[in-house]
């Protein structure tokens, strides 16, 4: 009774004239779905609380065998402004948050607030979405191949990257496949995020993998090899 659930609003969806479901992506129990009667309302108490990226402290009576919690109540922690005032930052964010969705019966509270308190601060937003995307593939054990060719294992003459394949090509092997080459400055950005982590995010700044174009790949990566489909992405 009276449980205190400290989490992050990933999505919300309009029920009725003034009602609105929350999926919050929690620190205890992963993804919890909360129907907040009245939030849309402008004399809302909760509502400034309830927001996209929204952190915040949900009270509720929880009940594990309810698909979803009716909400008490709700305290703000941190609203993440400076993403929502950004629009590559919300785009990006955006994104993060419908992965975390697709990932609903696993606890990733702790990835998620590290990703959006990275994305708050930082200058360079698309490195941040590459991490959390390495993150991720890490997670799911779909990282590409990045240690050589992942036809033939050749480490020299890495021409280009296959999707369906998962991984680096060479010169030979891509021969008969006829895939568009890429230049080997992007190939050594592709390989150098591929085996970075937030860990290295402040010595990783400044190479040059605030990119689109990495940023792009690598969804298309995740999409191919988990099935997903990214709305926000596209």
């Amino acid at each position: 009774m009276n449980d205190t659930i400290k989490g992050i609003v990933i999505n919300t969806t309009d029920v009725k004239d003034n009602d609105q479901i929350l999926n919050v992506c929690s620190q205890q129990y992963g993804i919890v779905s909360f129907y907040g009667r009245g939030l849309k309302k402008i004399t809302s108490r909760n509502a400034y609380a309830c927001q996209l990226f929204d952190l915040s402290e949900f009270y509720c009576d929880y009940n594990e065998t309810r698909d979803v919690q009716l909400l008490k109540s709700a305290a703000l922690k941190n609203e993440f402004a400076p993403i929502k005032l950004d629009y590559d930052k919300l785009a990006l964010s955006s994104v993060v948050a419908e992965i975390i969705g697709h990932l609903s019966e696993e606890k990733l509270f702790d990835l998620l607030l590290e990703t959006l308190e990275k994305m708050e601060e930082t200058s360079e937003p698309y490195l941040v979405y590459n991490l959390f995307i390495v993150h991720i593939l890490n997670y799911l054990g779909i990282s590409p191949s990045v240690d050589g060719c992942v036809i033939c294992e050749s480490t020299s003459s890495i021409e280009t990257i296959s999707l369906e394949d998962g991984g680096f090509i060479c010169h030979q092997c891509n021969r008969g496949m006829h895939l568009k080459p890429y230049d080997a400055a992007f190939l050594r950005k592709f390989r150098i995020i591929n085996k970075a982590g937030f860990e290295v995010y402040d010595k990783i700044m400044g190479l040059q993998l605030n990119d689109y174009d990495l940023c792009r790949l690598l969804t298309e990566f995740l999409c191919t090899h988990s099935g997903m489909q990214l709305r926000s992405f596209k």
